[in-house]
């Protein structure tokens, strides 16, 4: 034992071991779920297989004619089972079992060959000859095998009753496939730079996501489901909510094209390989570079281990590298992100968000973002909707989070809300803000529809499911949510509205009959309560098109991540944010757009000048 003990230290004297014997590009890896095992598929038409943590060679699975691309293990599966994609239009079933049952035998590492090979490729596209594979998915409940060839071709085979069903990228050529635990979406990786998100059974596109410049090499998703990686070869890797698919951070260091991703089972590392040789790991909720390694070759693939401990990265030449994590002495380096300027398409404010502050908990935010009315209200015309609203409450959610300290279960996060969710939420919220005892502090957020009520011109926030024209059946009457609010003995409410109350919306869409704007009565605010408005009295909340978002919500989170870790008094941040909004309101609509805040009575003047 002791000299096991003494053999693993000195094996790991390196942070790093090579593993030796492949003798062609390593072009995938994939862990056993016990983390005990690593397969290897090489462009030497092999692929290995490693046992840790020695990095010991097991043996050698055999029998394809041409560089095998991709693997993908069948889940819970206990032999073992997996299949491999390969350049010959071939698929190939192995198990690890064959491992287990040759181990009898002494020498050199055995030389395994398939239990199965499908010749998918000729049977799916007989009049164009073979196609090498370049990915493979497996649906997590059903006999549902996906593959993907170079050439955008996407292949939906069953293999217990063996139907097929087909896929053009009309890109001509695509590079990953990822399926979701839960297997209600196929995300497809296409040369031409875009995320398709595919119905699994019909391959129908039910949502395109954009962003990368140069085709999307690798996708990975984190544990939770909720991001998702793309691997750019522009250089790029994003990052998407899911399954919203609002990209949310671009991570920028790689020189070449990014052609792997892997999160770490703890979501809290993404690792990224790049042709350039870097493998960097990032820190996900802070967008933070926290390792560089250089290495001597252009990369294909990475992958952690299912226990966290090991992550290991392969490319050309042979090279595979495994790393143990604690010994990579990662430290944090705060990335600075690029400024705009007046007429250039503005840096995405979702994009690198400091984390500043530790979570408070007794922080609490409500956040609305109502924009599809359309689907609610069929008089509605699509003009009636509101650019870009759920964006924007998606934006201020992540600021909450990482910038105003509010814990991620103390945020109630609702798109395109009927009025009965948001009383029902509303409800709730109060009561657990009951129980700080008046340490409560709230940041209430609603972009959509505001109207003035037809007779005595009080302002409404609209619920999707509600007419303009009866606003008394469900309308949020503003004066009563303030009321609401205060009943809850929250310390501090803060109300921002991106939102007009005129009888408008943005861009033209007016809401009142026959296009009458109207002047809405203030706002009767009391208890500790700070009303921050998008716009002045009958003034409308304009569109950022360059930005997609709302002109004011992006300026207030703009200046907000300007002032980096550094808080500025609420007032200078406030005035930052009107002065941009007024002048891009009128330079890009030559209309007025005037932020304005109001304190309740019951607070003094100094309450803003202090920091958030």
């Amino acid at each position: 034992m002791r000299r096991s003990l003494l053999f693993l230290a000195l094996l790991w004297a390196q942070p790093y071991k090579d593993l030796e014997g492949h003798k062609g590009a390593i072009n995938a890896g994939v862990f056993s779920p016990d983390g005990r095992y690593l397969l290897t598929a090489s462009s030497d038409r092999t692929v290995a297989l490693w046992h840790l943590p020695y990095g010991t060679l097991l043996a050698r699975f055999t029998g394809a004619s041409a560089s095998v691309n991709a693997l993908v293990l069948l889940r819970g599966d206990s032999a073992g089972q997996f299949w491999g994609a390969a350049s010959d239009g071939k698929l190939y079933l192995w198990k690890l079992d064959q491992y287990r049952e040759s181990r009898k035998s002494a020498g050199d590492p055995p030389r395994l060959s398939p239990v199965h090979t499908e010749a998918l490729a000729r049977r799916a596209f007989k009049a164009s000859g073979l196609q090498p594979w370049e990915a493979l998915a497996l649906h997590p409940s059903k006999p549902l095998l996906y593959a993907l060839t170079r050439s955008g071709r996407l292949v939906l085979w069953d293999a217990e009753e063996g139907w097929l069903q087909t896929f053009q990228d009309t890109a001509g050529i695509a590079y990953a496939l990822l399926m979701p635990d839960h297997g209600k979406v196929l995300y497809f990786g296409s040369g031409g730079g875009a995320i398709l998100a595919l119905d699994p059974l019909s391959l129908s596109v039910q949502r395109i996501l954009r962003g990368h410049q140069g085709g999307v090499r690798g996708l990975a998703l984190s544990p939770d489901q909720r991001t998702l990686a793309s691997a750019g070869l522009d250089g790029k890797v994003m990052l998407w909510t899911i399954p919203e698919g609002l990209r949310i951070r671009t991570l920028e260091k790689h020189t070449e094209g990014v052609r792997a991703v892997a999160f770490s089972p703890d979501g809290r590392y993404l690792a990224s390989a790049g042709k350039d040789g870097l493998l960097c790991i990032w820190n996900v909720a802070s967008g933070r570079l926290e390792k560089t390694l250089q290495l001597e070759a252009p990369l294909w693939t990475v992958a952690f281990s299912p226990n966290g401990q090991y992550l290991v990265a392969g490319g050309e030449f042979g090279l595979l590298r495994l790393w143990r994590i604690d010994q990579l002495g990662i430290r944090p380096i705060q990335l600075i992100a690029e400024t705009d300027s007046l007429y250039a398409p503005p840096t995405d404010i979702e994009d690198n968000i400091p984390r500043c502050d530790s979570p408070r908990p007794h922080r609490y935010a409500f956040i609305i973002g109502n924009e599809d009315y359309r689907s609610f209200q069929p008089t509605f015309t699509p003009a009636m909707n509101v650019p870009y609203a759920m964006r924007d409450a998606y934006a201020f959610r992540m600021y909450a989070e990482q910038m105003l300290g509010v814990p991620a279960r103390n945020i109630v996060f609702l798109q395109n809300a009927t009025s009965a969710q948001i009383r029902r939420e509303l409800e709730k919220l109060g009561l657990l803000m009951q129980l700080s005892s008046g340490k409560a502090e709230l940041f209430f957020y609603y972009a959509g529809h505001g109207v003035p009520h037809p007779a005595t011109q009080e302002s409404y926030l609209l619920p999707v499911d509600v007419s303009p024209n009866d606003l008394a059946n469900g309308g949020i009457r503003l004066t009563d949510l303030v009321e609401r609010l205060v009943q809850s003995g929250a310390g501090r409410i803060w109300i921002f509205l991106d939102a007009c109350f005129s009888g408008g919306a943005r861009e033209e869409s007016p809401l009142a009959a026959r296009g009458i704007r109207l002047r809405p009565k203030p706002v009767v605010l009391t208890g500790p309560t700070i009303l921050i408005a998008a716009g002045t009295a009958d003034e409308e909340s304009l569109p950022y098109h360059q930005a997609r978002h709302g002109l004011f919500t992006y300026f207030l989170l703009r200046a907000l991540k300007n002032q980096g870790c550094r808080p500025k008094p609420i007032q200078v941040l406030l005035e930052e944010a009107a002065t941009e909004t007024t002048r891009y309101a009128l330079l890009l609509h030559n209309k007025m757009q005037r932020p304005t805040w109001v304190l309740s009575p019951a607070l003094r003047e100094e309450t803003l000048f202090q920091p958030w």
